[in-house]
């Protein structure tokens, strides 16, 4: 990976991206060997402003513009030329060195660059994540920019055959299934709660237990639900659940003596299974042949057979 290359792009990127959008901060830059990623502090940004930026930073790049280096003693004085230029002002002190592309961005950066714009290549975004105001912008340079893009669009093409879709209308597509997706997870939400609204407690010694077995049905509802049975006082809830694994749930009211944790591992440990948690709320999971073993073992342990 060429540094100056991927730096000198992700100025023209960013310089593209405040054309389009305000109120942009740059927090980080990362150069590594297989990618680089900045990391955009801005509540507006979005896939379609990210797009436009790309095509305007390939533009840039193609039209071979100079890269210009200005030092000034001061931000104040740097200020003074260039109004407008990006600077993370809590990192620098002292003497200012300002990169220009040739009447497109400027921007204070101490990093190696390019001379001409046209030594990127070109510039390709290969993923963007987001968290709170914050966006994650990964790309690649040149040659590996190139090849980056011949493979997402292998890539669509081979998904939108998967679907039985065309490029114009994989977007769509996907939306449509995805929609789905989420339609079936409510109504599968709405039949776990059904489920365990209906199973009876019995009395052990003066505690309320939920000893049950359910078959495919939703492992986050059914936590949930637990979380709501064992806020009752001396309650106890003991569920598996037989899907695509086979799921172990152990939780009871914090007042009780119990360390769910503790003895979960310790049960299904015998069973090929794993687990873990917190003292009074404790999820793992075993092989599907040997759930039932691990259920009564379970149940023996807490002695409530």
């Amino acid at each position: 990976m060429h540094y100056k290359e991927a730096h000198t792009a992700e100025h023209i990127f960013v310089g593209s991206l405040q054309k389009i959008v305000n109120n942009i901060f740059v927090r980080k830059v990362e150069h590594k060997n297989s990618s680089n990623k900045v990391y955009i502090k801005c509540s507006e940004l979005n896939l379609d402003a990210i797009r436009e930026a790309e095509l305007m930073a390939n533009k840039i790049i193609g039209e071979g513009r100079k890269v210009k280096e200005h030092n000034f003693q001061s931000i104040d004085d740097a200020r003074r030329i260039f109004p407008q230029m990006r600077v993370y002002e809590e990192r620098i002190s002292g003497n200012v060195r300002v990169i220009e592309i040739d009447g497109y961005d400027y921007a204070a950066c101490a990093r190696e660059h390019t001379e001409n714009t046209s030594e990127c290549g070109f510039f390709i975004v290969t993923h963007v994540s987001r968290e709170q105001d914050e966006h994650e912008i990964e790309f690649v340079v040149g040659e590996q920019a190139k090849l980056s893009a011949i493979e997402m669009s292998m890539k669509c093409i081979r998904v939108a055959k998967e679907l039985g879709a065309s490029m114009n209308t994989l977007e769509a597509t996907a939306r449509n299934l995805k929609d789905d997706l989420d339609k079936y997870k409510r109504k599968l939400n709405q039949i776990t709660e059904q489920y365990v609204d209906k199973a009876v407690p019995q009395n052990k010694d003066g505690k309320l237990v939920y000893a049950n077995a359910f078959y495919l049905l939703d492992d986050s509802a059914l936590m949930k639900k637990a979380g709501e049975l064992i806020k009752k006082p001396d309650t106890i809830a003991v569920f598996i659940n037989v899907n695509n694994n086979a799921t172990v749930l152990l939780a009871c009211n914090d007042k009780l003596q119990i360390n769910c944790n503790s003895i979960l591992k310790s049960v299904l440990s015998k069973f090929e299974g794993k687990g873990g948690g917190k003292p009074n709320f404790a999820i793992g999971s075993v092989p599907k042949d040997r759930v039932h073993e691990a259920f009564t073992s379970l149940l023996k342990e807490l002695n409530l057979e």
